[in-house]
């Protein structure tokens, strides 16, 4: 079996090459840094192989101001070290949907970021190229194969920008959206400019910072904190667990509650 972006002897285009290393080698050497210890792997060439075949093949764009935007980005967030945990820093939101697909539907394509508008690639895979077309109807097969191009790249919002479904996946099947008013446990089963509160779709968006949970839920990068909506704590807050904090919470052995820091241990 061959990957779907064959290897080749070819040069990486260089506005890949400078998106993959921000993306990937930013936090993992300035992570060594912080730890002390050897960078480890680093997916930042795979990515900018994949992601120059498809710049190559005319299969998608990139604005280079765009890409400036998001390794100044990717930069300032990793700077320091009260960043350092079990999950890393977040992704800056100008690194996320930067590559645009020029592929029309009914065409072949190797990733969903090949395809243009909302189109899908169906049937993609790591070894398998798909088509673009329009999301699947109910009922249809769904979250079956891994988009290569969109996961070396970190593009977390192609589901949204690019959907499998006419409605959500659920348990590998697409479904249709609830109504409004009608009964849901998350928001995902609402769709988008919705959200689910006391158990009913409604219109709306999940409260912000400092504003009151909703059914203990908040917006994206926040949490539900003794019924207020808050973000991550800094270095020093106390805590009970990683999810507190911007970094992790550092306890001593067998301690109960710590501190926000730096944590190298991935556990």
């Amino acid at each position: 079996m061959r990957p779907v972006y064959p290897v080749t002897n070819e040069k990486p285009d260089p506005l890949a090459t400078r998106l993959c290393t921000a993306l990937h080698d930013v936090p993992t050497t300035r992570r060594a840094a912080c730890c002390s210890h050897s960078p480890g792997l680093s997916l930042a060439s795979e990515c900018a192989r994949t992601l120059s075949a498809a710049l190559h093949d005319n299969a998608v764009t990139m604005d280079a101001a765009a890409v400036d935007a998001c390794v100044s980005a990717m930069e300032k967030n990793h700077e320091g070290c009260d960043w350092v945990g079990p999950t890393g820093a977040p992704l800056p939101a100008v690194c996320d949907g930067l590559i645009k697909g020029t592929i029309v539907e009914g065409k072949r394509c190797r990733s969903s970021l090949e395809c243009q508008n909302s189109f899908r690639c169906v049937g993609v895979g790591p070894t398998d190229a798909g088509v673009c077309r329009k999301p699947l109807p109910n009922n249809y097969p769904c979250a079956v194969a891994v988009d290569t191009l969109a996961a070396l790249t970190r593009q977390d919002s192609f589901e949204k920008e690019h959907p499998e479904c006419n409605g959500y996946c659920a348990q590998r099947r697409c479904r249709d959206f609830a109504p409004l008013g009608g009964e849901c446990k998350t928001a995902i089963e609402c769709g988008a400019g919705k959200i689910c509160a006391h158990k009913k779709c409604e219109e709306g968006a999940l409260p912000g910072l400092g504003k009151p949970c909703l059914d203990s839920a908040c917006a994206a990068g926040l949490r539900c904190e003794k019924g207020i909506c808050a973000g991550p704590k800094e270095e020093g807050a106390a805590c009970k667990n990683d999810i507190e904090c911007k970094g992790g919470c550092v306890r001593g052995d067998g301690g109960k509650e710590g501190s926000c820091g730096m944590k190298c241990r991935m556990l």
